[in-house]
């Protein structure tokens, strides 16, 4: 049996399992960076990669990015309006992603005080959900 190597072992509260994110914003144009912090709300119902609220779209454009507008659909097919922009996981919780990171879709959108990671990022980890003990555990 192969060893997996742990990256994340947590507890959770509430049903709801957060994590920190460390999330970068490059313009490749330029080299200028921005980082922020997110806390997110791990989604498997969610098939992109990090959602953030609107806030944060002033701090992208900071650095020179416009996200594009785009039409997003939420849960129970809604359709809304929003944007979405190239970002880089640097970080989950304590553990550092090799550079670049893990390059995924920033979608901003909503009023929310917390992110969404969904099923785009995840797939780069083994994910284990303990719902009785409410646990949360990442693998590699």
């Amino acid at each position: 049996m192969t060893r997996r190597n742990p990256i994340l072992e947590r507890g959770y509260s509430e049903h709801k399992p957060f994590v920190r994110l460390r999330i970068a914003i490059i313009n490749l144009r330029t080299g200028e960076t921005i980082n922020f912090e997110e806390r997110c709300w791990v989604d498997t119902g969610f098939d992109g990669g990090i959602h953030v609220p609107n806030f944060r779209r002033s701090e992208v454009m900071m650095v020179g990015i416009d996200p594009r507008l785009t039409t997003l659909t939420l849960a129970g097919g809604v359709r809304v309006p929003g944007y979405a922009c190239l970002a880089f996981i640097r970080e989950i919780e304590d553990y550092e992603i090799p550079a670049p990171g893990i390059e995924t879709e920033l979608i901003i959108q909503g009023t929310q005080d917390y992110g969404l990671i969904g099923l785009e990022v995840l797939k780069n980890w083994i994910a284990k959900f303990d719902g009785p003990r409410e646990t949360l555990s990442f693998y590699m």
